[in-house]
Protein backbone atom coordinates (compact mmCIF):
# COMPACT_ATOMS: atom_id res chain seq x y z
CA UNK A 1 0.00 0.00 0.00
CA UNK A 2 1.46 3.34 -0.99
CA UNK A 3 1.76 6.28 1.36
CA UNK A 4 -1.14 8.15 -0.26
CA UNK A 5 -3.47 5.15 -0.03
CA UNK A 6 -2.54 4.66 3.62
CA UNK A 7 -3.19 8.35 4.29
CA UNK A 8 -6.58 8.16 2.54
CA UNK A 9 -7.50 5.03 4.52
CA UNK A 10 -6.52 6.78 7.76
CA UNK A 11 -8.59 9.84 6.87
CA UNK A 12 -11.58 7.63 5.99
CA UNK A 13 -11.24 5.77 9.32
CA UNK A 14 -11.02 9.09 11.17
CA UNK A 15 -14.13 10.35 9.34
CA UNK A 16 -16.09 7.23 10.31
CA UNK A 17 -14.85 7.45 13.91
CA UNK A 18 -15.78 11.14 14.10
CA UNK A 19 -19.19 10.48 12.52
CA UNK A 20 -19.99 7.77 15.05
CA UNK A 21 -19.12 10.06 17.95
CA UNK A 22 -21.02 12.95 16.39
CA UNK A 23 -24.15 10.78 16.13
CA UNK A 24 -23.76 9.61 19.74
CA UNK A 25 -23.45 13.22 20.90
CA UNK A 26 -26.53 14.22 18.89
CA UNK A 27 -28.55 11.38 20.40
CA UNK A 28 -27.30 12.23 23.88
CA UNK A 29 -28.54 15.81 23.50
CA UNK A 30 -31.97 14.69 22.33
CA UNK A 31 -32.13 12.08 25.12
CA UNK A 32 -31.18 14.80 27.59
CA UNK A 33 -34.14 16.91 26.45
CA UNK A 34 -36.48 13.94 26.88
CA UNK A 35 -34.92 13.16 30.25
CA UNK A 36 -35.48 16.71 31.46
CA UNK A 37 -39.10 16.53 30.32
CA UNK A 38 -39.53 13.21 32.16
CA UNK A 39 -37.91 14.60 35.31
CA UNK A 40 -40.16 17.64 35.15
CA UNK A 41 -43.23 15.41 34.82
CA UNK A 42 -42.04 13.24 37.70
CA UNK A 43 -41.48 16.30 39.89
CA UNK A 44 -45.00 17.48 39.13
CA UNK A 45 -46.37 14.04 39.98
CA UNK A 46 -44.45 13.99 43.25
CA UNK A 47 -45.72 17.45 44.19
CA UNK A 48 -49.27 16.40 43.35
CA UNK A 49 -48.97 13.22 45.44
CA UNK A 50 -47.49 15.14 48.37
CA UNK A 51 -50.43 17.52 48.18
CA UNK A 52 -52.86 14.60 48.26
CA UNK A 53 -51.05 13.09 51.25
CA UNK A 54 -51.17 16.43 53.07
CA UNK A 55 -54.92 16.76 52.46
CA UNK A 56 -55.56 13.18 53.58
CA UNK A 57 -53.46 13.73 56.71
CA UNK A 58 -55.37 16.89 57.62
CA UNK A 59 -58.72 15.14 57.10
CA UNK A 60 -57.65 12.15 59.22
CA UNK A 61 -56.37 14.40 62.03
CA UNK A 62 -59.60 16.42 62.00
CA UNK A 63 -61.69 13.24 61.99
CA UNK A 64 -59.67 11.83 64.90
CA UNK A 65 -60.11 15.13 66.80
CA UNK A 66 -63.87 15.15 66.22
CA UNK A 67 -64.18 11.51 67.29
CA UNK A 68 -62.06 12.11 70.42
CA UNK A 69 -63.87 15.29 71.41
CA UNK A 70 -67.46 14.30 70.67
CA UNK A 71 -67.26 10.50 70.67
Amino acid sequence: MSGNALLLAGIAALAVYTGVHWERARRAVSDLRLGRRRVSNLRQAVARERGHVAIITVVVVLAAYVVAKYG
